[in-house]
């Protein structure tokens, strides 16, 4: 699998950043999510993370199984989950599944631009 920097530089790229924006929303879409907060993303890390870590603990109070769905059609694991946790023990659950959901959209939109070209 293609490592992304950890700075995320892919979304100061405009092109990437309108394709991870498409990606995103039609994730949360087909997991039968709001989306609405995709159209407000701006590329800025910081944000980004903030902006889907607001959505994830929404999807959270809503229900587990509609996270389990969100994150099954991202295809994040629960073994990508505990080991970023235990990578940072201080973080909190929600903002470690937004990461994860940043770096596995970002990973789908990179992977199809280099086989485009």
């Amino acid at each position: 699998m293609i490592e992304l920097p950890d700075n995320f530089s892919a979304l100061t790229k405009p092109d990437l950043f309108e394709a991870f924006k498409i990606q995103l929303k039609k994730d949360f879409e087909n997991s039968g999510l709001n989306s609405d907060f995709v159209s407000k993303v701006m590329p800025d890390y910081g944000l980004i993370l903030q902006m889907v870590a607001i959505e994830v603990n929404a999807v959270i109070k809503q229900s587990s199984t509609k996270l389990n769905e969100l994150l099954y059609r991202i295809d994040i694991s629960e073994l990508q989950i505990k080991k970023l946790s235990k990578l940072n023990p201080e973080a909190d659950f929600i903002d470690i599944v937004a990461e994860l959901i940043i770096k596995r959209e970002l990973q789908k939109v990179v992977i199809r631009q280099m086989f485009k070209e």
